[in-house]
């Protein structure tokens, strides 16, 4: 149960990154399509990957899939935070009513897990096998790195 509330977390992190760009490697940098933030990011990875127009819209399509999904997260931040503050406030401590928080999370947690699923098998099916292995390299080796073992937010082997 932990383990799917890190793994939400997370990827709230990755998405909330992809769309607002980071300063640095990731926010600064010009490649063949340039550009700053999200769509800067993007059209880095396109670059990388040589992906063709028709593959980037599946791609682009996919990202905003799952922002979308992320995105219906924050009312249930915001309602955590209330139920909260009634569990603290209440005289006597009802683990019931955190219980019921709790399972909020875990349907907001599948929800968003049916939509990284529905995007990746999307992303999947419209990049070709050495594409595929190109972003699974750059997702296990550069884009999780920067907050990795050695050299902090900015060491120099993050970027794409």
């Amino acid at each position: 149960m932990f383990g799917f509330f890190i793994g939400t977390v997370c990827l709230v992190g990755l998405i909330a990154m992809v769309k607002r760009g980071r300063h640095g490697r990731w926010g600064h940098g010009y490649h063949r399509h340039g550009g700053f933030g999200r769509r800067g990011v993007l059209n880095r990875l396109f670059s990388r990957l040589e992906t063709s127009p028709s593959q980037e819209k599946v791609v682009m399509g996919a990202v905003e899939e799952v922002e979308m999904a992320v995105r219906g997260l924050r009312p249930e931040l915001d309602a955590t935070r209330a139920d909260i503050a009634k569990v603290l406030t209440d005289e006597n401590f009802d683990p019931e009513r955190l219980g019921a928080v709790f399972a909020r999370h875990d349907d907001a947690v599948r929800q968003v897990q049916a939509a990284l699923a529905g995007a990746l098998g999307k992303v999947h099916g419209a990049l070709d096998h050495h594409q595929r292995a190109q972003l699974a390299q750059l997702i296990e080796q550069r884009m999780f790195g920067r907050f990795g073992r050695s050299g902090g937010p900015y060491r120099e082997a993050v970027h794409i």
